[in-house]
């Protein structure tokens, strides 16, 4: 380039001898526009060489990182034969994992089915114990209702057990005192043909024939009077209480004319004929005597011995309170 400059102002050193002005002057406007050019290209030409140097920089980095880059790849290669061989390892894993998963889903598919019938098998059970049990609920209730009415009922024949059991003391407290009020009217009489036995709630008196009357007559003796008078007017405060006068024989047959034609004629008239005796004291009250004949038929001795026989032949006056009120508690 400068030696292109060079060239030029010789060249218009030596035409300058030998052209006009005007021609000068046109080539000295050429040489500085020429030099100006060439100092713009001289600039530019400074300019690329700058780019040149700053890509020449750029390249080196590049090939550094080109460099870089290839043992990178290297790197990378190898990394990625590992990771291939490590994918190929982990596929083949994966591929087992999946067929045992699918196994152990099968099986767990099953094992579900099977716990979804037995769930199924067990909900049907437990609506079966619940109905069961409703069933079981509302007969409990059905018991405990009939418990209840039966308590109740249990509660009131309780009641009406207390309220017999204290009728009946009484009823034994009044036995009690009649039989002990009947042998202090009796006293001395017992013994003689006369006992007095308590026994099941009653009072039983027994007296034998020789003391009120002959033998085979139903007439009352003057000795008959006078006990049974005793005995009426023990009686008589008893206003609570049922005389049965019973007439009792031996097993003799006995063959009479008139009114006593055999042992139960004989029993039954001298039970009566004891009931008049007992009537003729007046307080005694006619409704609380019954008389009645048995003959030869409830004997308290053996009828083959003459002792038996005439322990047979007997008056019986059994007294019983009078159980009105307790067979209407009974009834309710």
């Amino acid at each position: 380039m400068q030696k292109s400059i060079l060239y030029i102002s010789t060249l218009l050193l030596v035409l300058s001898s030998c052209v006009t002005p005007k021609i000068y002057n046109a080539l000295v406007m050429e040489h500085d526009a020429t030099k100006s050019a060439l100092t713009t290209q001289e600039k530019k030409v400074l300019q690329l060489n700058g780019t040149i140097e700053e890509q020449e920089g750029t390249i080196i980095s590049l090939k550094s990182q080109i460099s870089e880059m290839r043992n990178d790849s290297v790197q990378n290669g190898i990394a990625l034969t590992t990771l291939q061989s490590k994918y190929s390892e982990l596929s083949d894993a994966y591929d087992l994992l999946t067929s045992k998963n699918s196994r152990y889903m099968a099986d767990k598919a099953k094992e579900t089915k099977k716990l979804l019938e037995q769930l199924e098998q067990a909900q049907t059970e437990l609506f079966a114990k619940e109905d069961e049990l409703n069933k079981l609920s509302a007969s409990l209730e059905a018991k405990e209702d009939e418990l209840k009415l039966a308590q109740e009922e249990l509660d009131a024949r309780s009641a009406r057990v207390t309220e017999l059991e204290t009728i009946i003391n009484k009823k034994d407290s009044i036995v009690t005192a009649l039989k002990s009020s009947i042998s202090k009217a009796l006293i001395g009489l017992e013994g003689e043909g006369l006992t007095v036995v308590q026994k099941n709630g009653k009072v039983y008196i027994s007296l034998e024939e020789d003391l009120l009357f002959a033998s085979g007559k139903y007439e009352v003796n003057s000795g008959g009077v006078s006990a049974l008078s005793k005995l009426a007017t023990a009686l008589a405060s008893q206003k609570d209480l049922e005389i049965l006068v019973e007439g009792h024989t031996d097993s003799i047959p006995l063959s009479g004319r008139g009114l006593v034609k055999d042992n139960w004629d004989l029993s039954v008239m001298r039970a009566t004929n004891v009931v008049k005796v007992l009537l003729k004291t007046p307080s005694l009250d006619p409704l609380q005597l019954t008389a009645a004949g048995r003959a030869e038929f409830v004997p308290i001795a053996t009828n083959k011995t003459k002792e038996g026989r005439s322990a047979n032949r007997r008056i019986e006056m059994i007294l019983s309170p009078n159980l009105d009120d307790l067979f209407e508690l009974l009834d309710e």
